[in-house]
């Protein structure tokens, strides 16, 4: 594991280690506020280590860009949301979470995000939006509604139909890009040490580069140059308030299957009829940014549903290697990585650093176990989303762990071997697929 405990450079700070907290939705903001809680600093604290990168839950930058996740019967129940970080409120409770993370000289990132057609129009009935002139969702790059079809079937088992959204227009676009640099002024007050622009998982951006929903006919359509141009406005917009390393990216490139033609993953029904090129072009032009880091999601991300165990995913060859020769600056891969697979991918120069999303909230103390390989408390997949304490900051570090009833399974249950994508596998064609991944 001594690839993962050698410093790496992110941006104008010098990471100890290279295992980052993945950014991960928990659905636990204040229901009144839309802001973090106590709960929260607790969270994030007891993951931080001296010179550790943490980066937040995907948090949203204005109620038009915000979900009400009521899609998950238990998070209707519990009446439990998404954090925010447009108020001054939200940005005062913000600060709370970095002061505790820093207290334990930890580094932290802001998750920023734009749902797009993603996010309905309910949130307009939260009493922080009720009776303001806030644009309400959803709205995209065109007016393409996501579907249920045979393929990708009814998205993540809403109990609705989607309302199609609106397509931006020019003057939407730069209220965007405008409401995300008060986002990052926000985040500065807040105390972050930088933020992540997620641009990835079949959200607002991601909307804008790919052919399947972007249907435009004007500047920010058509060519790749044109449906990338929304991703590197947005991109300079956060350089000009943070400095360009104080600014991560996430992307989830995507590839097509030679064998069936369809993609390898599909986040909210988004498809692509060149998903290797646009993201190749994606890449290439943040490269003229000279960002602290830029993330890419593994496709096999969607498949983790299995029990730990028992999950064919971490088996599943890397397939965004492809991308490390065109990025320039520092790499972190996320999904379906084991501690075992993180280090050889490392070793092997795949990527800088990983970020571990499931094992990380587990395991608030995922380096130390990592480090001395010790047993890793395994993951309660019900209380993933919204809910108390229980299944987010009641894990036991391994120092604690008598007490708790956590069940715990030894690192070499996980081991698998890295693998890659042969080239063949990377051939570009066209059809969807389905997953069941949200963030």
């Amino acid at each position: 594991m001594t690839s993962l405990f050698s410093k790496a450079q992110l941006g104008r700070y010098s990471a100890q280690h290279r295992i980052v907290l993945a950014p991960m939705t928990r659905i636990r903001a204040n229901r009144a506020t839309l802001a973090p809680t106590p709960l929260t600093a607790t969270y994030y604290a007891q993951r931080a280590t001296p010179g550790g990168l943490l980066i937040t839950e995907a948090t949203h930058i204005s109620p038009e860009a915000t979900p009400i996740w009521t899609i998950y019967p238990k998070v209707r129940k519990s009446g439990d949301h998404v954090p925010g970080i447009w108020t001054q409120l939200q940005t005062d409770a913000w600060r709370q979470v970095t002061d505790a993370v820093h207290a334990k000289g930890g580094l932290i990132f802001c998750q920023l995000l734009h749902t797009g057609r993603v996010a309905q129009p309910e949130i307009g009935t939260h009493p922080i939006v009720q009776g303001t002139d806030a644009p309400l969702p959803p709205i995209s790059a065109s007016a393409m509604p996501i579907v249920a079809s045979a393929e990708v079937g009814n998205q993540y088992n809403w109990d609705d139909t989607a309302v199609p959204p609106r397509a931006a227009t020019q003057a939407d676009i730069q209220r965007i890009i405008a409401d995300y640099q008060q986002a990052a002024r926000n985040a500065l007050a807040a105390g972050f040490d930088g933020i992540e622009l997620h641009a990835a998982h079949g959200y607002l951006i991601d909307q804008f580069l790919c052919d399947g929903v972007n249907q435009r006919t004007d500047s920010y359509g058509g060519t790749l140059a044109n449906r990338c141009r929304f991703l590197f406005e947005v991109v300079a917009a956060l350089v000009a308030v943070m400095g360009a390393d104080r600014v991560g990216v996430r992307l989830s490139p995507l590839a097509l299957n030679p064998a069936t033609g369809l993609q390898t993953q599909t986040y909210f029904g988004v498809t692509c009829s060149d998903p290797v090129a646009i993201q190749t072009s994606a890449i290439q032009g943040l490269n003229q940014f000279r960002l602290a880091y830029l993330l890419l999601t593994e496709p096999r991300v969607g498949g983790l549903s299995a029990a730990p165990d028992q999950e064919t995913a971490y088996t599943h060859p890397l397939r965004n290697t492809q991308y490390r020769d065109l990025y320039q600056g520092t790499l972190i891969g996320a999904g379906g990585f084991t501690p075992a697979t993180a280090a050889d991918a490392v070793a092997a120069g795949h990527y800088d650093l990983i970020a571990f999303g499931r094992w990380f909230l587990a395991n608030p103390d995922l380096p130390t176990r990592i480090k001395h390989g010790y047993p890793l408390n395994v993951y309660q997949r019900d209380t993933f989303y919204g809910g108390n304490a229980a299944g987010y900051t009641d894990y036991p570090t391994w120092e604690n762990r008598h007490q708790s009833a956590y069940p715990h399974m030894h690192q070499h249950q996980l081991r698998a071997s890295l693998q890659t994508a042969k080239p063949s596998e990377k051939i570009s064609s066209k059809g969807p697929q389905a997953n069941t991944k949200k963030d």
